[in-house]
Formats: C-alpha cells, sequence, structure tokens
C-alpha cells in the first residue's frame, strides 16, 4: 500500500518514474535536500540511504514475486502435461 497520496506526490512535484511504493522517502529527502542547501550532501546521507533502501526492497520484493508466479505456471503446465499423459494411456 502507497503511503504516499497522489497529492502529496503532485505537492512536491516528483517525477513519474519515482512515484512508487517509496515515494514518501523520495519526498523527505527532497525535502531535506531543500532544507539543507548549500550543505546537502553531506546532510541527507540518511534521507537519502532510507530511499535507495527502500527501493531495493521493492525490487527484491517484485523479483521474489515473478519467480514465484514463474514457478507456478511451470507447475500447472508439469501437472496439465502429466494429465494429458495420463489420459491417453
Amino acid at each position: 500500500m502507497m503511503i504516499a497520496t497522489h497529492q502529496q506526490m503532485n505537492d512536491a512535484q516528483i517525477p513519474y518514474k519515482f512515484r512508487d511504493y517509496c515515494a514518501h522517502h523520495y519526498i523527505m529527502w527532497m525535502k531535506c535536500k531543500r532544507d539543507t542547501y548549500p550543505f546537502s550532501i553531506r546532510g541527507c546521507k540518511h534521507e537519502a540511504h532510507e530511499w535507495q533502501y527502500c527501493e531495493h526492497l521493492d525490487y527484491v520484493m517484485r523479483m521474489k514475486e515473478f519467480e514465484r508466479e514463474r514457478r507456478l505456471l511451470s507447475r500447472k503446465k508439469r501437472i496439465e502435461e502429466q494429465a494429458k499423459i495420463a489420459i491417453e494411456t
């Protein structure tokens, strides 16, 4: 479930490619960068790390879901082939 709402993302002017599950971390990181400019590189490492870690976890979860779907489809195909062979004999 998304934490940042559509309105919050529009208000923060987040580019569409960053409007994902981790948008709330991205909003906090960009706010920190604006508030601490010109020291934003050193001052916002924690927020940047939180966003990057969230993106990593989201990627891992998507890959696990993809792998699960792939295995379920191959299992379904294998069972259908076994049933077809059983009917033919």
